[in-house]
C-alpha cells in the first residue's frame, strides 16, 4: 500500500510541473527563445548571401574585363591587317619590296614545314564568315583597300600622274587607248617633278572622259583629325600644305590626285604647336637666299616658320624626326591669329589676329626674330584700336598695297606698307541692319577685289573707281569664301553645305557642289585656289580636304 502511494505522489508532482510549464509565461519565453533563434539563422543566410554575391561580382568584373580585353586585340588585329594591305598595294603600285618585308619572307620560307604543320580551316566553313567580315569592312569604310587596283602596274615610276597645263581642262587632258605617248613632267609642259637632275617619263593609257559639268571632284584627303582651316598650294611644286584644328601641319604630294581609287597620305606632319592652327603661308625657292619655307599660326597668337623637304628628300614610311624641327617661332599677337599673307615681290609677311592688329613682318632667313616694321588696323576717336580683323588680301595692280575688311564694319579698308598708313577707305550698305562683314578677300582681275560677306552677298569692288561696282545675292546664308578660276570666268562660293558655281559671263549658277559634314554648326571652312593650274580644294570641318578640277 506504501508503494502505491508513492508513486501516485510521483505522478501528481510531475503533472504539476507539466502544469507549470505549460502556461503562458512558459509558451512566452519558447516563442521568444525561437524567435532568436531564428533572426540568427537570417543574419547569419544574409551574411553569407552578400559573400556570395560578392564573389559573383568580382568574377562577372573578370569576365567582362577579359572580354573588353578579346575586344580591344581583335580591333587591334584588324588594324594591323588593314595596314599591312595598305603597304602591300603600295609596294605592289610602286615595284618595290622593302627589306623587312623580304626578312619576313625568308623566314616564312625556313619555317613552311611548321606552317602546313596548322589546321587550315575547309573552305565550307570560312565561307559564312565571308559577309560578316565584309559588313565589318564596309562599316570602317575601307573596302576601297580590298578591292583590286584597276589602273595598270606602272613599274617606272613612283609618283604617276596626267600633266596639266596653265588655262587647261583636267578632264580634257586624255590619250588615246591604243597609243602610248611618253610624256615628260617639267615645268612647261604640266607639274614640276621634285627631282632637281632627273625628269620622269610616264607611259599611261587614260580612258576618254567626256563631263557634262564644269567642276569634278578628283580626290578626297582624309588623314587630319579635326576642321581644317587654310591650305597652301605651292606653284611651281606639287605640294599642299594643309593646317588643322587638330594642333597638326601636313604636307601632301597631288601629283596622283586623278587616281580616285588610290587614297593620297601626307608625306610629311609637323608637330610643334599646342594649340588649333588657323592660317598658313608658304614662300618658294624662286626667291633668292631663301629656302622653301611655311608660315603657320593660330589660337597661340605665335607664328612658326618651318624649312619642308621634298618628298623624294624624305621616306614617308621612315624616320622624320630631322624634318620635326623648327626653325623659328616668335610671340606676334596676343590673341589668335586668323590669317597669314605673304607678299614673295616685297618679302613682307602680314598676319590679322583678334587683337584687332594687322602686323607687317619682314621675310628672313635667320634665325633672328623678326622686327615688327608696322601695325595696321581700324582706329575709334580716341586712336585705340577696335574690331577685330576678319580678311586681308595683297593687291596685284600696286604690291605695296593690301586690303581688309573688319567686324561689324561696313568699310573696305586699304593700307600702304610703305609708310604704314590707311590710304583708302570704299563704303558698301547692309540692309535690315543685319551684319554685313567680309569674311573673305580674293583678287579679281587686275584692280578688283570679290569680297564675301556675312549677309550672303558677293561684292565686287573697283579700286582704282573707289567703288563698289555689283554684286551677287546668293541667299540668306552667310558666304564663306569665294574664288575664281585662272581666267576669271567661273567664281566658286562657298555658302552653307554647298559650293555653288557662278559664271561671269552668263551672270548665273551653272552648278552645285555637295560640301562637307557639318560639325558643330560649321561645314566648309574655306576654298584656295592653284595659282596656276584649274585646281582647287574645298577645307571642311569634318576634317577632310576635297581636291576639284575645272574647266
Amino acid at each position: 500500500m506504501s508503494q502505491e502511494s508513492v508513486s501516485i505522489s510521483t505522478l501528481i508532482q510531475k503533472n504539476a510541473q507539466q502544469n507549470t510549464q505549460c502556461n503562458w509565461v512558459g509558451v512566452l519565453e519558447f516563442l521568444h527563445e525561437q524567435h532568436k533563434q531564428m533572426q540568427y539563422k537570417d543574419c547569419e543566410w544574409a551574411l553569407e548571401k552578400s559573400q556570395m554575391q560578392q564573389k559573383i561580382n568580382e568574377l562577372e568584373g573578370v569576365v567582362k574585363g577579359q572580354e573588353r580585353v578579346i575586344t580591344d586585340l581583335g580591333k587591334r588585329c584588324k588594324m594591323l591587317e588593314v595596314a599591312l594591305r595598305q603597304e602591300r598595294l603600295k609596294y605592289q603600285q610602286n615595284g618595290q619590296v622593302p627589306d623587312y618585308l623580304n626578312q619576313l619572307l625568308k623566314e616564312n620560307i625556313e619555317n613552311q614545314s611548321q606552317i602546313q604543320n596548322y589546321q587550315t580551316i575547309p573552305k565550307r566553313k570560312a565561307k559564312p564568315y565571308r559577309p560578316l567580315l565584309q559588313k565589318i569592312i564596309q562599316e570602317v569604310g575601307l573596302q576601297s583597300i580590298f578591292s583590286p587596283p584597276s589602273s595598270p602596274k606602272i613599274e617606272h615610276s613612283n609618283r604617276p600622274s596626267v600633266m596639266l597645263t596653265p588655262n587647261q581642262n583636267v578632264t580634257s587632258i586624255v590619250q588615246n587607248s591604243g597609243r602610248q605617248s611618253p610624256t615628260n613632267m617639267n615645268s612647261t609642259s604640266g607639274f614640276p617633278t621634285h627631282s632637281r637632275s632627273k625628269s620622269q617619263n610616264i607611259n599611261e593609257e587614260q580612258p576618254q572622259v567626256v563631263s557634262k559639268d564644269p567642276v569634278q571632284l578628283q580626290n578626297t584627303l582624309r588623314h587630319h583629325l579635326d576642321g581644317v582651316r587654310d591650305a597652301y598650294f605651292f606653284n611651281n611644286m606639287t605640294i599642299l600644305a594643309t593646317v588643322s584644328e587638330d594642333c597638326q601641319l601636313k604636307l601632301w604630294d597631288y601629283q596622283n590626285y586623278q587616281q580616285q581609287q588610290n587614297q593620297i597620305e601626307p608625306y610629311l606632319t609637323l608637330r610643334d604647336h599646342t594649340g588649333p592652327l588657323f592660317a598658313i603661308a608658304g614662300i618658294e625657292q624662286r626667291l633668292k637666299g631663301i629656302q622653301n619655307t611655311i608660315y603657320s599660326a593660330g589660337a597661340e597668337g605665335a607664328i612658326k616658320m618651318w624649312y619642308f623637304p621634298l618628298p623624294d628628300e624624305c621616306d614617308q614610311l621612315g624616320q622624320t624626326e630631322e624634318f620635326q624641327q623648327c626653325r623659328m617661332t616668335w610671340q606676334a599677337h596676343q590673341d589668335a591669329i586668323w590669317q597669314l599673307k605673304v607678299n614673295s615681290q616685297q618679302t613682307l609677311l602680314i598676319s590679322s589676329a583678334a587683337d584687332s592688329l594687322i602686323k607687317l613682318w619682314p621675310i628672313q632667313d635667320s634665325q633672328s626674330e623678326p622686327k615688327q616694321l608696322y601695325q595696321f588696323g581700324q582706329k575709334n576717336q580716341y586712336g585705340h584700336f577696335v574690331d577685330s580683323p576678319t580678311a586681308i588680301s595683297w593687291l596685284q595692280h600696286n604690291p605695296n598695297l593690301f586690303a581688309s575688311g573688319f567686324m561689324n564694319s561696313t568699310i573696305l579698308s586699304i593700307f600702304d606698307t610703305e609708310n604704314g598708313r590707311n590710304v583708302q577707305n570704299i563704303k558698301y550698305q547692309s540692309e535690315n541692319n543685319t551684319s554685313a562683314q567680309i569674311n573673305q578677300l580674293t583678287q579679281f582681275q587686275q584692280s578688283c577685289l570679290i569680297s564675301s560677306h556675312e549677309d550672303g552677298k558677293l561684292r565686287i569692288f573697283d579700286l582704282q573707281q573707289s567703288k563698289l561696282i555689283s554684286q551677287i545675292i546668293c541667299g540668306n546664308e552667310p558666304i564663306i569664301s569665294a574664288i575664281t578660276n585662272l581666267s576669271n570666268t567661273i567664281i566658286y562660293i562657298a555658302t552653307g553645305n554647298v559650293i555653288k558655281v557662278w559664271d561671269t559671263r552668263r551672270q548665273q549658277f551653272i552648278q552645285e557642289l555637295q560640301g562637307h559634314q557639318s560639325k558643330y554648326d560649321e561645314n566648309i571652312h574655306n576654298l584656295v585656289h592653284h595659282p596656276s593650274y584649274n585646281l582647287f580644294a574645298s577645307l571642311g570641318a569634318d576634317g577632310q580636304i576635297k581636291l576639284f578640277s575645272s574647266k
